[in-house]
């Protein structure tokens, strides 16, 4: 087989192969489900599919409307301008993940449904890297590979509010303080009462700002010990099957359910409310292959394509979100 088959034979094969996979959301699934926040965010409808700009901008509420009164009858009205109101704003992330597929490998799967298994191979293998990319971006403070990271929920809830400036708000606006509790300490004795505190915490606001944190998530370790201290607190019901579960499938805490992530900070409980936040994505970098498709490099016996993401996690109130740190 000569070179220029080599490309023209199965460069559109192997283009048209990973398109249909894109298209079916089998790769952007993979993606997803493979991460318990990541799974989260997409379920409760947190991800959020936009058409461009220079930067993700959202709006702020910053203090109230001081015009609100009572009145009697004729009595002047206060019409004052109110400001009340600033914006956050969030720099693109990009992330990418390449498949390429050398000559010997191609000519060694002759056959289109040969290659279509070697792609499919290389497509998992792709999709599970850049779910461990994406996934630590999600924990991360944005600063990592040169500030070019995800900024992630280290940055969105600090450990000391108010230390770091974030999404361009100033230091000074104590209304984007998120909430924390921080040297907790041993779990067994102090989880339980500093994770109620931050709920109420983050639940503060008049009507409770639509309810306090729905998703709480931390490490293998810290949720095996919150398990332990509400196992005694289990009821069961006789099985028709005989035996007894002694597991507990479902963990919650004041509604919210309770859940571990691999990619979980050390030390840290993750309180956030689905209401304010989202992982926003560019539509045309949304898990989606470059331009061109599978492309031959010129110094090499291969084809390359890559596999983009754009987009970054955002929150248009910090302080419905919280952490506890140093839990031990």
């Amino acid at each position: 087989m000569t070179e220029t088959n080599f490309t023209i034979t199965y460069g559109p094969l192997l283009t048209t192969t990973l398109m249909k996979v894109l298209d079916s959301g089998a790769l952007t699934d993979n993606v997803f489900n493979q991460d318990v926040t990541l799974q989260w965010l997409r379920n409760s409808g947190r991800v959020k599919v936009v058409d461009g700009g220079e930067r993700l901008r959202l709006g702020i509420l910053d203090a109230k409307n001081t015009t609100a009164q009572w009145y009697a009858d004729y009595e002047a009205l206060n019409s004052t301008a109110m400001a009340g109101m600033t914006s956050a704003f969030y720099a693109w992330k990009q992330g990418s993940v390449s498949i390429s597929i050398n000559g010997r490998e191609l000519r060694s799967n002759s056959g289109p449904a040969k290659i279509a298994d070697l792609q499919k191979e290389k497509i998992t293998q792709a999709a599970l890297s850049l779910t461990d990319l994406v996934a630590t971006g999600v924990f991360s403070d944005g600063t990592g590979t040169g500030s070019k990271q995800l900024t992630g929920l280290t940055a969105m809830c600090e450990t000391t509010p108010l230390t770091v400036i974030y999404a361009s708000v100033p230091l000074a606006n104590t209304a984007w303080a998120n909430q924390a509790q921080a040297s907790v300490g041993a779990g067994a004795v102090n989880l339980l009462p500093k994770l109620r505190t931050l709920m109420n915490d983050c639940k503060q606001g008049k009507g409770g700002m639509n309810g306090q944190p729905d998703f709480i998530v931390t490490t293998q370790s810290i949720h095996e010990t919150f398990e332990a201290l509400v196992f005694p607190q289990v009821r069961y019901e006789p099985n028709p099957k005989g035996g007894a579960d002694a597991g507990i499938q479902v963990l919650k805490f004041k509604g919210a359910e309770v859940e571990w992530d691999d990619y979980c900070t050390s030390g840290c409980v993750y309180c956030l409310n689905s209401k304010f936040i989202w992982l926003v994505v560019h539509r045309a970098a949304n898990f989606t292959m470059a331009d061109g498709g599978f492309q031959k490099p010129i110094n090499q016996d291969a084809l390359v394509t890559q596999i983009l993401f754009q987009g970054n996690l955002v929150t248009n109130a910090r302080k419905k979100h919280g952490k506890l740190q140093g839990v031990t």
